[in-house]
């Protein structure tokens, strides 16, 4: 069994409950990313991009059970570090954090961008002066902290829900089912689909980067990421299914088809509707992309890893201020590169599912390096029953998402690589600025708050670690 350490680092506190857990994670999942890739898939996949989100849901599955299984085992800050490091190895845990900010970015980009698309429904304004200002309002609010993200989260999610329900529920009286042939006009823009489609389900991870602030997390994590996935793959079919279907694919191309889409059948206050989702979407994406991120450059900095100042805690907001400022800072740079939405989709995609393969791996050695935690999961596999078949069906889905990209826009696939390899020289460097026995041993150890016994005391007299 790997050590757990005594002493600990700050840590941040429990405060978020159920409703305010399925609110964050529903607005991360259900998200700008559904609104702003379908148009421009669509152009090139046609109507089996319908297809292509079910086959998308299929790793999104393993995620979610992979979150599911190590949120309720192991519910900590930096969740997927923290496996993936302490389960399989300390250099590719290390991977995620140095990882992290080139997804950050790419996310903040492809959500601004849609944010511009949607907003010109409304106002005649320049693109490139509404996604400074929508980064600029992201970066503060997350300074400011959790709460207050949980609260714009709560009321924009009820925007965004109703948004798609004007979409959904009208566009499927409209279908048109001559729209839907050819099916496949073009069978490599649909495998790309299949890869770039991934990145809207990515917010079940959200979950297990904010373990140490959820209340009782062993048992809040399963039951929301189980409510949660349910309600977000109904949605995503039937989103795409209507769109495909109220419009030929040949009409399609852009960020904003959604609006377009919804001209056809509804009133002249249809596009309204659908383009003030998006917004409501945007606000959501990005409020939990720094969110989520920064939990994870906070954890790799406390284990010494990363520099220092990103685990510090602002003293006023409770928040890792230097780690969303290094997330939310950069892309104001990076704006001229948000045209590519397909490119960094797929790059989003293949990143995050490559750290999950690692993290299924972590998943198999659970029971073994730390059989307390997998023992007293209130959610457990068997692990030569239905854990090797997760762990194997992850592994699948990750080699078919890399064949994929490789063939239809290596380029992604070349940088992820290359990045891989220049984070070896920096960690090997981080090691020679500490005593490398110990930074070993923290990079495999958890902290004394995160031990089984410690979470259940903590729950039984209510008390909150500060």
């Amino acid at each position: 069994m790997s050590p757990v350490a005594e002493t600990g680092p700050e840590t941040l506190s429990s405060s978020v409950g159920l409703f305010g857990v399925l609110a964050l994670l529903v607005g991360n999942a259900i998200a700008v990313p559904i609104f702003v890739l379908p148009g421009p898939l669509a152009g090139e996949a046609g109507p089996a991009l319908v297809l292509a989100i079910l086959l998308a849901a299929i790793p999104a599955s393993f995620v979610v059970l992979y979150n599911a299984l190590l949120g309720s085992a192991m519910p900590v800050a930096g969740g997927l570090y923290v496996y993936i490091s302490r389960l399989t190895a300390p250099f590719w845990g290390f991977l995620v954090p140095f990882t992290i900010p080139l997804v950050a970015w790419a996310s903040l980009l492809v959500t601004a961008t849609g944010f511009a698309e949607y907003t010109r429904t409304f106002f005649d304004v320049s693109p490139l002066a509404l996604i400074y200002v929508l980064l600029a309002f992201v970066l503060v609010v997350n300074v400011i902290g959790l709460r207050l993200v949980t609260q714009v989260q709560l009321g924009f999610v009820v925007g965004l829900v109703a948004a798609l329900l004007v979409f959904i529920l009208p566009g499927l009286g409209a279908v048109d089912g001559s729209n839907y042939t050819p099916f496949f006009p073009d069978s490599g823009a649909f495998a790309l689909a299949v890869v770039a489609l991934f990145y809207p389900f990515l917010g079940f991870g959200l979950l297990i980067e904010l373990g140490e602030e959820i209340d009782d997390p062993g048992r809040t994590i399963p039951l929301v990421l189980g409510l949660g996935i349910g309600i977000v793959a109904v949605v995503y079919v039937a989103l795409i299914a209507v769109l495909v279907g109220v419009v030929p694919y040949t009409e399609l191309g852009g960020e904003a088809d959604l609006a377009l889409a919804a001209a056809t059948f509804l009133p002249w206050w249809g596009p309204y509707v659908v383009a003030a989702g998006a917004m409501f979407a945007v606000v959501t994406t990005v409020n939990t992309t720094l969110l989520v991120f920064s939990r994870t450059l906070m954890r790799a900095s406390r284990d010494g890893i990363l520099p220092s100042a990103l685990a510090e805690i602002h003293p006023r907001f409770q928040t890792p201020h230097y780690a969303v400022a290094l997330l939310g800072g950069p892309p104001f740079l990076l704006v001229p590169l948000a045209d590519e939405i397909v490119g960094l989709s797929t790059f989003i995609g293949l990143a995050s599912l490559t750290a999950y393969f690692f993290c299924a791996i972590g998943l198999w050695n659970l029971p073994r390096e730390f059989p307390d935690h997998y023992a007293t999961a209130p959610f457990r596999l068997r692990r030569y029953r239905g854990l090797l078949l997760a762990v194997l069906g992850g592994a699948a889905a990750t080699g078919a998402f890399w064949i994929i990209t490789l063939l239809q826009q290596p380029v992604v696939g070349i940088v992820l690589v290359g990045w891989f390899v220049l984070a070896y020289p920096y960690y090997r460097y981080r090691l020679r600025k500490r005593d490398r026995l110990e930074t070993y041993e923290t990079m495999t150890s958890l902290d004394a708050h995160e031990r089984p016994n410690d979470r259940d005391r903590a729950d039984d007299t209510g008390e909150r670690r500060t």
